[in-house]
């Protein structure tokens, strides 16, 4: 639909650009015929770039003008229909990246050059309602998710970095629609996303605190809702399935002439195809986006979560072949008679929420200003072995300036932020007397601490020859963390034990980038990450395992090194192919110390290098075929592990670091005949088999899963349902057993290992099936 004064105004922002263009050919007239060319190129390329901002933005107030005319005075328009088919194949419908587009309103928002970047395709939760981050997520190279505590709880891995972490997310920075989801103490989890309100999902991948400064080292993940112009109305949706899943949602969306909104609101429980699985949980997510005036916006969001889950744990190699599904043992049990989950009633019940405020403002046509503060505090009440409740209030503030703009005639790009933030934990430890209720027994320790992180950063991009971007960056950050703690034996004795540590921590990062065309671009990036320890470290001695005060340790860096191409090869095809190579220095490790008494040390030094590879082909209408490989190659360098002090050190130099996969394949073939609304799909999942212990004796097997989807989408047009979508999917068609996660174990010896609590069984074959209505 094209309105007669929305041409008028393209006209005049064309002229502009002409005219700018001309000026500029004036002014180098003087200068050599060939840097003319190429430096009015430039600035060409840069002009275009703030010219699809103003006409986006003109766009914007057009549309909201016209809404507000009664129908008889709208403009007249001219309706040109374009097909899907026609979309997908000439391109007839423009559209911006989402990491082009500002978050809060609108506007176009030029990405950070020189790095590893790729992001779901929204079709990933739209023909594939997703249960799980994972499902579509795997799609990425060099992400991967494995299942933790929860429905929703995987611990993630980008380039090998978080592979150790056995629930949520750590050494990876989180965000939802520009608000951080990772806590001061590096904590992230998944439970507060829902698959379902989602419109894709980003990811950087490489070490990134420069951008991103605390936890960053493997990189970040951006996770972006659907906005009210994405809704227009009122969506309902259902779906059911295998052992006893079952989910209701809504959502309410719709842009005005100043305001964007979209309310979110789901009911998720499910049987558990684990024993002692079950669960329950809701999430709400309210995003209200301001437009205050031409130069100003305002965006608040508002998430909550509740979940109710039991836990099962993990099970040994000789649980998990006699029966893969059991709840599995409780070795630390107080009680002899105690065999399994359901004796301590190893239970989550844990709450989330965040809430924020994010202001846009443009200063001038070359300089925008957010500024981002939110509220986020997280609830927790978890029964395992010993029962803990545990509250941490989280205050959360960053300050970023953005400015286009030229050096020496060479375009320029200039980025300063400034951040600060202070978390809170108050938490107390009690036994589980196990006898089936989750039962508080004596208090074992209570504690508080405290942690601020405050720091800065800059990055400037200077184009120093046309299409070729020379990037360089520096994050600087203090942390003070402080803990203090006491333990009590038998609900008496007290022992108090205290830490407090600064950390400071820098983080350069430089990229060069080479663009010889609209579709290519090319980049060599040297970055660096670092995280700091956390409060349960801190609070344990290195040499005996006890609790005590960990003086020595440190935080954890690392420096990452990639070269990565990205390129259309044809209408059709898309491939990338990115080469990493990451230097780990002390990387925070649990090492068994005496018996069951673990703490946290540095290993030395440790490497990652490896490949990820992506492609993305469209041979005809409608068909699509998609894939994504990553290889890893982790070792240690220099590191000495313990098992026990009797048995001294043991020397890993030149082993593989546990629990990191070393080839992941994910492979998609897709079809959708637009004219009568029908689709499927099918997928396969690839994980090489990789080592869970120090010593290399002890391996996770390899599997390989399958899974097809069936979808038909209806076009009502009728006063009360302006659309329907249905689907259909078998998840594992082929009812493989498999082990879909692993930890990192003891166990010097492969039957040593063994006897570990160390897999949790992937699901089997699974159906499911649901419907979306779009109403009025």
């Amino acid at each position: 639909m094209v309105s007669f004064k929305r041409v008028g105004h393209i006209i005049v922002a064309i002229t502009a650009l002409g005219g700018a263009v001309a000026l500029d050919h004036v002014a180098l007239a003087q200068e050599p015929a060939a840097t003319e060319a190429l430096q009015q190129g430039s600035r060409e390329q840069q002009l275009r770039e703030q010219l699809k901002g103003i006409l986006q933005e003109l766009d914007d107030l057009q549309k909201g003008r016209e809404s507000t005319l009664p129908p008889t005075e709208q403009p007249k328009t001219v309706t040109e229909k374009v097909s899907p088919e026609q979309a997908q194949v000439t391109g007839a419908i423009p559209e911006y990246e989402l990491s082009d587009t500002s978050i809060v309103s609108t506007r176009f928002q030029k990405r950070p050059e020189g790095l590893s970047l790729s992001a779901t395709d929204p079709s990933e939760t739209d023909s594939q309602p997703t249960r799980t981050m994972k499902e579509s997520m795997e799609s990425l190279p060099g992400v991967v998710l494995r299942q933790a505590n929860g429905p929703r709880d995987f611990s993630m891995m980008i380039r090998g970095q978080g592979a150790k972490t056995t629930f949520a997310i750590r050494d990876i920075k989180v965000y939802e629609d520009g608000f951080q989801q990772t806590q001061s103490d590096g904590l992230s989890r998944l439970d507060i996303q829902d698959p379902w309100f989602m419109r894709s999902v980003e990811v950087i991948r490489g070490a990134s605190s420069s951008l991103y400064d605390n936890y960053a080292l493997g990189g970040m993940v951006q996770f972006r809702t659907r906005r009210g112009s994405d809704i227009n109305g009122v969506e309902m949706f259902g779906s059911g399935g295998s052992f006893g899943y079952h989910k209701e949602a809504m959502a309410v969306g719709k842009q005005y002439e100043n305001l964007d909104a979209s309310l979110f609101v789901s009911n998720v429980g499910e049987d558990g195809y684990i024993r002692h699985s079950n669960y329950s949980t809701q999430t709400i997510n309210l995003n209200l986006r301001f437009r205050i005036d031409d130069k100003q916006n305002f965006y608040f969001k508002a998430i909550t979560n509740w979940l109710d889950t039991f836990v099962p744990t993990r099970l040994t190699q000789s649980q998990f072949t006699f029966d893969h599904r059991q709840a599995g043992g409780a070795a630390t049990c107080t009680v002899a008679s105690c065999s399994d989950s359901e004796r301590l009633a190893q239970r989550r019940l844990d709450r989330r929420t965040i809430v924020g405020g994010l202001y846009e403002r443009q200063i001038n046509a070359s300089t925008v200003l957010t500024l981002e503060a939110d509220y986020d505090v997280k609830d927790i009440n978890q029964t395992f072995s010993q029962i803990s409740d545990n509250v941490n209030p989280n205050f959360k503030h960053y300050a970023d300036l953005r400015h286009d703009g030229r050096l020496f005639d060479m375009p320029l790009r200039s980025y300063v932020g400034f951040f600060l933030n202070n978390m809170e934990q108050e938490s107390q430890t009690f036994q589980n007397l196990a006898d089936g209720k989750g039962t508080r027994g004596t208090l074992i320790q209570n504690s508080r601490g405290t942690i601020r992180n405050v720091g800065g950063r800059f990055r400037e991009e200077l184009e120093i020859v046309p299409k070729v971007i020379l990037a360089a960056g520096l994050g600087f950050e203090q942390s003070m963390l402080s803990v203090q703690a006491i333990n009590y034996t038998g609900g008496a004795n007290p022992a108090p034990i205290s830490a407090s540590r600064t950390f400071t921590n820098w983080a350069p990062e430089m990229s060069l980038s080479w663009k010889p065309a609209e579709a290519y671009r090319h980049w060599v990036r040297a970055s660096t990450g670092y995280g700091i320890p956390g409060f349960g470290n801190l609070l344990r001695d290195p040499i005996t395992g006890q609790p005590g005060t960990n003086f020595n340790l440190k935080p954890q860096k690392n420096a990452n090194f990639e070269i990565g191409t990205e390129s259309k090869l044809t209408q059709t095809l898309t491939v990338e192919l990115v080469g990493f190579w990451t230097f780990f220095k002390d990387e925070l490790i649990s090492r068994a110390v005496s018996g069951s008494n673990v703490a946290t040390v540095n290993a030395d030094s440790s490497q990652y290098r490896g490949i990820e590879a992506r492609y993305d082909w469209r041979p005809a209408t409608g068909l699509r075929l998609t894939g994504a490989y990553t290889h890893i190659d982790a070792k240690y360098t220099n590191f000495s592990d313990q098992v026990n002090t009797a048995a001294g050190f043991l020397v890993r130099d030149g082993k593989n670091v546990p629990n990191v996969p070393t080839d992941v394949l994910n492979s998609k073939v897709a079809y959708d005949h637009w004219p009568t609304g029908w689709g499927a799909w099918v997928e396969g999942s690839y994980y090489n088999s990789y080592f869970l212990n120090n010593s290399n004796t002890f391996s996770i097997p390899s599997y390989v899963v399958a899974n097809v989807n069936i979808h038909k989408n209806f076009e009502l047009n009728n006063s009360w349902f302006r659309f329907a979508k249905i689907f259909f999917e078998v998840d594992n068609i082929a009812d493989k057993k498999y082990a879909a996660s692993g930890q990192v174990i003891t166990g010097e010896t492969a039957g040593a290992a063994a006897l570990q609590q160390a897999f949790f069984a992937g699901y089997g074959r699974a159906f499911y099936g649901g419907v979306t209505l779009g109403l009025f």
